[in-house]
């Protein structure tokens, strides 16, 4: 074997034993180990509490989630003819919403907001809008932000967003 391969092979090897060693040491110095030194309450009893009605549990977890939830619906990729006409928005704030629903569409490059609707009733929709800045011809990658709030106290819940794509045609 000529020597310049030799001194390749205990490279090589060197480099292997470097490695393996880097890896044991990780295993038996950063890695934590699994919290099996958890200390259950011996007074804790398994079940259901006593006196609990689980059908009304259970609706009290449905009402806070459907709390927690924003529904709606828009179409992703809505078309205007020009800068100046309607288009097909499809903004929707669906009947099992129950929460008032005000919508602000923004353009992402800029941040600027070109279309702000009024609040929205549960089980109501809208199906085309013009927009409040004229745009010119393309297409625009936008935002629309939907602010949630109580359809009876008018309290702000939050607000969640969607990616739509804005095309006007001419």
């Amino acid at each position: 074997m000529s020597k310049a391969k030799k001194c390749t092979l205990s490279i090589m090897g060197i480099l292997l034993i470097i490695a393996v060693t880097v890896a044991i040491c990780y295993f038996l110095f950063y890695k934590k180990p699994a919290p099996d030194n958890l200390m259950y309450d011996d007074n804790a009893t398994t079940g259901i509490m006593p006196g609990i009605d689980i059908d009304e549990r259970r609706s009290e977890l449905q009402n806070m989630l459907d709390k927690s939830m924003i529904a709606f619906s828009i179409n992703s990729t809505p078309v205007f003819l020009d800068g100046t006409s309607k288009g097909n928005l499809l903004i929707e704030n669906p009947g099992n919403n129950a929460k008032l629903l005000q919508v602000s569409i923004q353009i992402n490059d800029t941040e600027e907001e070109i279309y702000a609707s009024k609040y929205l009733k549960p089980g109501t929709y809208i199906e085309t809008a013009k927009l409040e800045k004229v745009l010119e011809k393309g297409t625009y990658d936008a935002t629309a932000y939907f602010s949630a709030y109580d359809e009876e106290t008018h309290e702000y819940i939050g607000r969640t967003g969607a990616q739509i794509s804005i095309t006007v045609q001419n």
